[in-house]
């Protein structure tokens, strides 16, 4: 049994959750109506169904046991960064003591102990949670285990850092199917392509915290790698790449409309901030289009949600300096009843369409 496994038993169970209300509310409303034979043996397959997918995969079948398995979520992830850090603790306190062999050899063992036994649970159909804790420790060790070693071994900082820990990141998310993880991953791998392009430019690496805009490419590589593999990651990884992408996207043309970085001289610094806070605006809505097409919610809402950030921040650019602060937030407020108008509309004329 893998993760991907216990994801489609849950999801199963909970649509045979959504199945039997739906049914209720229809036999109330005589919407339908069932023979008393036929809702006996109905309710006897739903249950023989849900007891196999709890037996067999760990699916939670009732309310109840979902509240309990994300308190267990929590304790859990409670107790392995608390055993994490009495770990990091420890070692800190004896590092100074230990010969500079040992602290190498402590700093490999470490993270391979961890991945053995993420490997072991993971074979043993443990619960998913307690993989990704032992997953995520496994990367963090990595992280913590490569600087240390850096340190010891008087290394220059380079950005190939970032990039051995996103590939690890990701290697670890397929090999067990975390998604949290695997977004880490890309997220680091996009920041180790803004540090290549800025020293590709002659800078330290580390300012292109100064130079935000080289977050783009990499941002528009992790939104297009779903297309380009046409649908064969696993685990739904295509959404993670699709999010973390827009995140970083639309983070980095953000920053950008404030601070008007522009690879060529020329235009002045208000019509530089306004073209990214218009770009901002249009990828947001790109976004919610893409979202609804593919019917991801997700991406939805962060589209939605982008495009209220770049819409207040183009008005504040517009009319904040100018206007009566009271006028300001009264014109905001209209604009947002003029949205929610536009929206309505649009989400009656789909219902129309789908109905026809």
């Amino acid at each position: 049994m893998d993760l991907q496994q216990q994801r489609v038993a849950q999801s199963r169970a909970d649509r045979i959750a959504a199945f039997r209300s739906e049914l209720a509310e229809l036999e109330r409303e005589q919407g339908l109506t069932l023979t008393l034979e036929q809702r006996a043996h109905l309710d006897a397959h739903l249950q023989r169904v849900l007891t196999d997918l709890s037996r067999q995969f760990g699916a939670d079948i009732s309310e109840p046991g979902k509240r309990i398995s994300w308190g267990m979520r929590l304790v859990s992830l409670l107790g392995g960064v608390a055993f994490f850090f009495a770990l990091f603790l420890f070692l800190q306190r004896i590092w100074g003591g230990l010969p500079s062999v040992v602290q190498v050899g402590v700093l490999m063992a470490v993270p391979l102990g961890l991945l053995a036994a993420t490997s072991v649970c993971a074979s043993r159909s443990v619960a998913s949670y307690y993989i990704a804790l032992l997953g995520a420790a496994t990367v963090m060790a990595v992280v913590l285990g490569l600087s240390t070693l850096g340190r010891i071994l008087n290394t220059v900082p380079s950005p190939q850092a970032l990039l051995v820990w996103g590939a690890f990141a990701v290697l670890i998310a397929y090999a067990f199917g975390l998604r949290l993880l695997l977004g880490a991953g890309l997220v680091l791998l996009c920041v180790w392509t803004a540090a290549i392009l800025v020293t590709c430019e002659g800078f330290f690496w580390l300012s292109f915290f100064d130079r935000i805009k080289y977050l783009l490419p990499g941002a528009a590589v992790l939104y297009a790698v779903p297309t380009l593999s046409r649908g064969r990651n696993p685990y739904d990884f295509d959404f993670v790449f699709r999010f973390c992408g827009a995140g970083v996207g639309l983070i980095a043309l953000l920053v950008l409309s404030k601070s008007a970085d522009l690879c060529c001289p020329g235009p002045s610094t208000r019509m530089v901030q306004t073209l990214y806070q218009l770009a901002g605006l249009a990828l947001c809505s790109g976004i919610v289009w893409h979202g609804v097409r593919l019917g991801r919610n997700g991406l939805v809402n962060m589209g939605a949600t982008g495009f209220v950030a770049f819409l207040f921040a183009c008005l504040h650019g517009w009319w904040w300096d100018w206007m009566p602060k009271y006028l300001f937030f009264l014109l905001l407020g209209l604009v947002a009843l003029g949205l929610l108008t536009v929206f309505r509309r649009l989400r009656q004329r789909s219902t129309e369409g789908r109905e026809a």
